[in-house]
Protein backbone atom coordinates (compact mmCIF):
# COMPACT_ATOMS: atom_id res chain seq x y z
CA UNK A 1 0.00 0.00 0.00
CA UNK A 2 2.84 2.38 0.87
CA UNK A 3 4.45 1.75 -2.54
CA UNK A 4 1.14 2.47 -4.28
CA UNK A 5 0.75 5.76 -2.41
CA UNK A 6 4.32 6.70 -3.26
CA UNK A 7 3.74 5.94 -6.94
CA UNK A 8 0.58 8.06 -7.04
CA UNK A 9 2.32 10.98 -5.30
CA UNK A 10 5.30 10.76 -7.66
CA UNK A 11 3.06 10.59 -10.71
CA UNK A 12 1.14 13.62 -9.52
CA UNK A 13 4.36 15.59 -8.99
CA UNK A 14 5.63 14.71 -12.47
CA UNK A 15 2.26 15.63 -13.97
CA UNK A 16 2.27 19.07 -12.31
CA UNK A 17 5.86 19.79 -13.37
CA UNK A 18 5.43 18.49 -16.91
CA UNK A 19 4.08 21.75 -18.27
CA UNK A 20 0.46 20.75 -18.54
CA UNK A 21 0.07 23.72 -16.26
CA UNK A 22 -2.90 22.46 -14.32
CA UNK A 23 -1.65 22.27 -10.76
CA UNK A 24 -4.77 20.61 -9.48
CA UNK A 25 -5.70 17.23 -8.12
CA UNK A 26 -5.72 14.12 -10.30
CA UNK A 27 -9.46 14.37 -10.98
CA UNK A 28 -8.86 17.58 -12.94
CA UNK A 29 -11.01 19.77 -10.70
CA UNK A 30 -9.89 22.97 -9.02
CA UNK A 31 -10.45 21.65 -5.51
CA UNK A 32 -6.76 21.67 -4.67
CA UNK A 33 -5.66 24.70 -6.65
CA UNK A 34 -1.99 25.42 -6.04
CA UNK A 35 -0.06 28.64 -6.53
CA UNK A 36 1.72 27.65 -9.73
CA UNK A 37 2.40 30.61 -12.00
CA UNK A 38 2.13 30.26 -15.75
CA UNK A 39 3.45 33.74 -16.48
CA UNK A 40 1.84 36.55 -18.41
CA UNK A 41 1.84 36.98 -22.16
CA UNK A 42 4.16 39.82 -23.03
CA UNK A 43 2.31 42.48 -25.00
CA UNK A 44 3.96 44.36 -27.83
CA UNK A 45 2.89 47.43 -29.77
CA UNK A 46 -0.51 48.17 -31.21
CA UNK A 47 -1.66 45.68 -33.82
CA UNK A 48 -4.24 45.72 -36.59
CA UNK A 49 -7.57 44.57 -35.20
CA UNK A 50 -9.02 41.51 -36.95
CA UNK A 51 -11.63 42.70 -39.45
CA UNK A 52 -14.14 40.20 -38.12
CA UNK A 53 -13.80 41.75 -34.67
CA UNK A 54 -14.13 45.28 -36.06
CA UNK A 55 -17.42 44.29 -37.69
CA UNK A 56 -18.53 42.50 -34.53
CA UNK A 57 -17.97 45.68 -32.51
CA UNK A 58 -20.17 47.60 -34.95
CA UNK A 59 -23.06 45.19 -34.47
CA UNK A 60 -22.45 44.51 -30.75
CA UNK A 61 -21.06 47.80 -29.35
CA UNK A 62 -21.80 46.82 -25.75
CA UNK A 63 -19.32 43.93 -26.08
CA UNK A 64 -16.55 46.32 -27.14
CA UNK A 65 -17.25 49.35 -24.97
CA UNK A 66 -14.23 50.97 -23.39
CA UNK A 67 -14.66 50.78 -19.61
CA UNK A 68 -14.99 54.13 -17.87
CA UNK A 69 -12.86 52.65 -15.10
CA UNK A 70 -10.58 49.67 -15.54
CA UNK A 71 -11.46 47.53 -12.52
CA UNK A 72 -8.63 45.06 -12.75
CA UNK A 73 -6.08 43.97 -15.32
CA UNK A 74 -6.14 40.50 -13.78
CA UNK A 75 -8.18 38.48 -11.31
CA UNK A 76 -7.05 36.80 -8.13
CA UNK A 77 -7.33 33.11 -8.96
CA UNK A 78 -8.80 30.74 -6.42
CA UNK A 79 -10.02 27.17 -6.63
CA UNK A 80 -13.63 28.38 -6.78
CA UNK A 81 -12.88 30.79 -9.60
CA UNK A 82 -11.00 28.16 -11.55
CA UNK A 83 -13.97 25.84 -11.14
CA UNK A 84 -16.22 28.61 -12.50
CA UNK A 85 -13.94 28.94 -15.54
CA UNK A 86 -14.12 25.20 -16.09
CA UNK A 87 -17.92 25.27 -15.91
CA UNK A 88 -18.32 28.08 -18.44
CA UNK A 89 -15.64 26.72 -20.75
CA UNK A 90 -17.28 23.30 -20.80
CA UNK A 91 -20.81 24.70 -21.19
CA UNK A 92 -19.95 26.89 -24.18
CA UNK A 93 -17.92 24.12 -25.80
CA UNK A 94 -21.07 22.01 -25.73
CA UNK A 95 -23.58 24.75 -26.59
CA UNK A 96 -22.08 25.68 -29.98
CA UNK A 97 -21.77 23.21 -32.83
CA UNK A 98 -18.29 23.58 -34.39
CA UNK A 99 -18.65 24.88 -37.94
CA UNK A 100 -16.34 26.93 -40.12
CA UNK A 101 -18.48 29.91 -41.13
CA UNK A 102 -16.03 31.30 -43.67
CA UNK A 103 -17.62 30.56 -47.03
CA UNK A 104 -14.74 31.23 -49.39
CA UNK A 105 -11.45 33.01 -50.13
CA UNK A 106 -11.53 36.73 -49.40
CA UNK A 107 -14.71 36.45 -47.34
CA UNK A 108 -14.47 38.15 -43.95
CA UNK A 109 -14.99 35.71 -41.10
CA UNK A 110 -18.17 36.48 -39.18
CA UNK A 111 -17.65 36.86 -35.43
CA UNK A 112 -20.88 36.10 -33.57
CA UNK A 113 -22.12 36.01 -29.99
CA UNK A 114 -23.73 32.73 -28.85
CA UNK A 115 -24.61 31.29 -32.27
CA UNK A 116 -26.07 27.79 -32.60
CA UNK A 117 -23.03 26.88 -34.68
CA UNK A 118 -19.76 28.67 -35.31
CA UNK A 119 -16.00 28.53 -35.25
CA UNK A 120 -13.28 29.33 -32.73
CA UNK A 121 -13.82 33.08 -32.33
CA UNK A 122 -17.55 32.56 -31.71
CA UNK A 123 -16.72 30.24 -28.81
CA UNK A 124 -14.21 32.76 -27.41
CA UNK A 125 -16.62 35.72 -27.67
CA UNK A 126 -19.40 33.77 -26.00
CA UNK A 127 -17.15 32.70 -23.12
CA UNK A 128 -16.05 36.28 -22.57
CA UNK A 129 -19.67 37.47 -22.60
CA UNK A 130 -20.74 34.85 -20.05
CA UNK A 131 -17.83 35.62 -17.72
CA UNK A 132 -18.51 39.37 -17.83
CA UNK A 133 -22.18 38.67 -17.09
CA UNK A 134 -21.03 36.58 -14.12
CA UNK A 135 -19.11 39.54 -12.71
CA UNK A 136 -15.59 38.98 -14.04
CA UNK A 137 -13.78 42.20 -15.07
CA UNK A 138 -13.78 42.64 -18.83
CA UNK A 139 -10.25 44.08 -18.68
CA UNK A 140 -8.94 40.67 -17.53
CA UNK A 141 -10.71 38.77 -20.34
CA UNK A 142 -8.88 39.08 -23.65
CA UNK A 143 -9.65 37.59 -27.03
CA UNK A 144 -6.44 36.38 -28.67
CA UNK A 145 -5.49 34.97 -32.05
CA UNK A 146 -2.62 32.83 -33.24
CA UNK A 147 -1.63 30.00 -35.54
CA UNK A 148 -1.94 26.28 -35.02
CA UNK A 149 0.89 23.94 -36.06
CA UNK A 150 -0.76 23.40 -39.46
CA UNK A 151 -0.83 27.17 -40.05
CA UNK A 152 -4.57 27.59 -39.51
CA UNK A 153 -5.66 30.72 -37.67
CA UNK A 154 -7.20 30.17 -34.26
CA UNK A 155 -8.93 32.34 -31.65
CA UNK A 156 -9.26 31.72 -27.92
CA UNK A 157 -10.09 33.56 -24.73
CA UNK A 158 -7.24 34.53 -22.40
CA UNK A 159 -8.02 35.01 -18.71
CA UNK A 160 -5.38 37.12 -16.97
CA UNK A 161 -4.84 36.13 -13.34
CA UNK A 162 -2.36 36.58 -10.54
CA UNK A 163 -1.21 33.04 -11.35
CA UNK A 164 -0.59 33.90 -15.01
CA UNK A 165 -2.55 33.81 -18.27
CA UNK A 166 -4.87 30.86 -18.86
CA UNK A 167 -6.43 29.76 -22.15
CA UNK A 168 -10.06 28.81 -22.76
CA UNK A 169 -10.02 26.91 -26.04
CA UNK A 170 -12.95 25.32 -27.87
CA UNK A 171 -10.75 22.35 -28.81
CA UNK A 172 -10.57 21.12 -25.22
CA UNK A 173 -12.36 21.38 -21.89
CA UNK A 174 -8.98 21.62 -20.15
CA UNK A 175 -7.93 25.12 -19.14
CA UNK A 176 -4.23 25.51 -19.76
CA UNK A 177 -1.51 28.11 -19.20
CA UNK A 178 -0.71 30.01 -22.36
CA UNK A 179 2.71 28.33 -22.55
CA UNK A 180 1.06 24.91 -22.43
CA UNK A 181 -0.75 25.18 -25.76
CA UNK A 182 0.32 24.52 -29.35
CA UNK A 183 -0.67 28.03 -30.44
CA UNK A 184 1.88 30.38 -32.02
CA UNK A 185 0.58 33.69 -30.69
CA UNK A 186 -0.03 36.71 -32.92
CA UNK A 187 -2.11 39.33 -31.11
CA UNK A 188 -4.43 39.94 -28.19
CA UNK A 189 -7.17 42.38 -27.23
CA UNK A 190 -6.16 45.42 -25.20
CA UNK A 191 -7.30 45.39 -21.59
CA UNK A 192 -7.91 49.13 -21.50
CA UNK A 193 -9.96 49.29 -24.70
CA UNK A 194 -11.36 46.04 -26.13
CA UNK A 195 -11.76 47.59 -29.59
CA UNK A 196 -7.99 47.66 -30.01
CA UNK A 197 -5.42 44.88 -30.18
CA UNK A 198 -1.74 44.45 -29.30
CA UNK A 199 0.87 42.21 -30.83
CA UNK A 200 2.30 39.32 -28.86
Amino acid sequence: MRNVKFFIAAAAAIWVMSGTGQAFNLSGTATHFKKARSGLIREGGWSVSPMGHVMFCQTQPAECRKPSLVRAMHVSMTGARFAALETINRAVNRAIIPLNDRTGPGVIDQWSLAPKSGDCEDFAITKRHRLVAAGWPASALRLAIGRLPDGEGHAVLIVRTDKGDFVLDNRTDDIRPWRGTDIRWVSMQSGTNPQFWRSI
